[in-house]
């Protein structure tokens, strides 16, 4: 097999250079991205790993007879370049794959291979009766190669949710998690297999980060446990991180009067924290209990959670470079639960956060697989339908 890559392929699933074949790229698409490696956006660092990857391999080849240099339509010399070598053309872009069949080519737009930047914490298997059967006799075999504390969702064959188990690194246990309960909010119960993940995580593991796009679940879940720690006496305070950033392409308005406390209040952690207690005047008094404590990141050095028994909670954290994650991360005691939750897909609110400099995803890749790390992502939003629309702007 010969397989033409186009650059949106490379930026967005540079997973598929790992397909069987020789691999052909062309000058215009190099040209590409180098120009887009610059800067510290998302795109930017996607270039740049891209690059990496092309560098690695070795059945490649550049075909340098293929140069726009400006001139011509990239999309036009991919097309060209892959009837040359009889290739099939890999690629994201619709226009591009539309022009690539008029020219009677294959096409390869098979994106469902995960690659390991986007590791979710868990898999998902569409199995039949035979081989669910097979995978519940060889409960203790990792015939998926999973990491310690990644789930798999088993489905069957009409993509029905019949089991979510994990990896303890001996054998796959169940996980069969069935929400919390709390005087303040009442009962929680997972809506799917991904929450029912989330929340089995937050329950074994000491450090567990919660993934997934705005309306998902991810601060909802993370409060909920985590007050239902605090009222059982499992812990007393929550302790929340946050690194106050505007939203981006947002006007700022100025600095707010107040004590630090109040500042924070007024903040997007507050008016999180407002939404999911009630209102302010709750928050204000659990925090004059003791029971909740604001800490911005500006102020956090020095700060120790042992003795505290706490649960600390990094809240946006998609919104934290490497060196902030670290020194967050280094606050946290033996005796204290961590959470961390966020989105650096598409809600980080500053370039300095993005990409390759990003915490939360240099986290990922660091802890994944350690006995007290889980991870899970939550791609479903619930907050309502218009919030699930909006997604596609």
């Amino acid at each position: 097999m010969k397989f033409v890559y186009d650059t949106n392929c490379l930026i967005q699933y540079p997973h598929l250079l790992e397909l069987e074949g020789e691999k052909i790229v062309p000058l215009a698409v190099l040209r590409e991205l180098d120009k887009l490696k610059i800067g510290n956006n998302d795109i930017a660092y996607r270039a740049r790993q891209a690059i990496r990857k092309l560098k690695k391999l070795n059945n490649i080849i550049f075909d340098f007879e293929f140069d726009n240099d400006g001139y011509i339509h990239t999309d036009d010399l991919i097309i060209e370049c892959a009837q040359k070598h009889n290739a099939t053309v890999v690629s994201g872009d619709y226009v591009v794959q539309l022009k690539a069949k008029s020219r009677n080519l294959d096409v390869f737009d098979d994106f469902d291979i995960q690659s390991e930047d986007d590791y979710k914490g868990y898999i998902e298997l569409k199995l039949t009766d035979e081989e669910i059967a097979d995978f519940y006799q060889s409960l203790n075999e990792n015939k998926y190669n999973l990491l310690v504390n990644q789930y798999v969702i088993l489905r069957n064959q009409e993509n029905e949710v019949i089991d979510t188990l994990r990896w303890n690194g001996e054998s796959f246990v169940f996980a069969h998690h069935k929400g919390v309960n709390t005087t303040m909010f009442g009962k929680f119960k997972p809506l799917d297999a991904y929450q029912v993940c989330a929340l089995d995580s937050l329950s074994n593991n000491q450090m567990t980060m919660l993934k997934g796009k705005a309306g998902s679940g991810k601060s909802l879940i993370a409060i909920n446990y985590a007050w239902s720690q605090i009222e059982k006496g499992k812990y007393d305070k929550l302790v929340i991180f946050t690194n106050p950033v505007n939203t981006r392409n947002s006007a700022r308005i100025g600095f707010y009067p107040g004590t630090r406390t109040e500042k924070l209040l007024e903040t997007n952690v507050g008016l999180m924290l407002s939404s999911k207690f009630g209102d302010l005047m709750t928050v204000e008094m659990f925090i004059s209990q003791g029971k909740i404590e604001l800490l911005p990141f500006a102020d956090i050095r020095g700060w120790d959670s042992t003795g505290k028994r706490a649960i600390v909670y990094f809240s946006e954290a998609q919104n934290l470079d490497i060196e902030l994650m670290r020194l967050g991360i280094s606050r946290c005691g033996d005796d204290s639960l961590v959470i961390i939750d966020g989105d650096y897909y598409s809600q980080v609110d500053s370039d300095q956060y993005a990409g390759l400099n990003n915490g939360m995803r240099r986290v990922s890749e660091v802890f994944r697989g350690q006995e007290f790390y889980g991870e899970v992502y939550l791609p479903n939003v619930y907050r309502s339908k218009m919030a699930d629309r909006a997604q596609l702007l």
